[in-house]
């Protein structure tokens, strides 16, 4: 089943991850769900249509968040929280993407045209 809101997903991801992997995913910090990115966010992306369209999608867009990486990224710091029976915090977390992406501005409008990189190797 694909989720329609972060309650679902809970739901989805208790339902759907082993005992193991949740205890392995609870034993790390908040800043550590970075490193399931790549794997369980993957997962996520592809199979609950954040990249399609879905009605989960749909939810994220409805409150601000249109990149999947954010979506997953949301979805994953917000289980970890939920896990540890801490606030969500839903709209910090849009904020912080939303800020992100504001800041991202100049350099996709192309309204930053000239900068430079500096490279020291030792």
């Amino acid at each position: 089943m694909i989720p329609t809101n972060l309650d679902e997903c809970f739901n989805e991801l208790l339902r759907e991850l082993t005992d193991e992997e949740i205890k392995q995913f609870k034993a790390g910090s908040e800043d550590e769900t970075v490193k399931y990115h790549c794997g369980l966010g993957i997962w996520l992306r592809n199979s609950w249509g954040l990249w399609q369209g879905s009605e989960l999608a749909k939810w994220f867009n409805s409150i601000g968040i249109h990149h999947p990486d954010d979506m997953s990224g949301i979805i994953l710091t917000s289980f970890w929280r939920h896990l540890h029976s801490k606030q969500v915090h839903l709209s910090d977390q849009v904020k912080f993407y939303q800020d992100y992406w504001l800041a991202q501005e100049p350099y996709i409008d192309g309204s930053i045209t000239n900068f430079s990189v500096n490279f020291k190797f030792s």
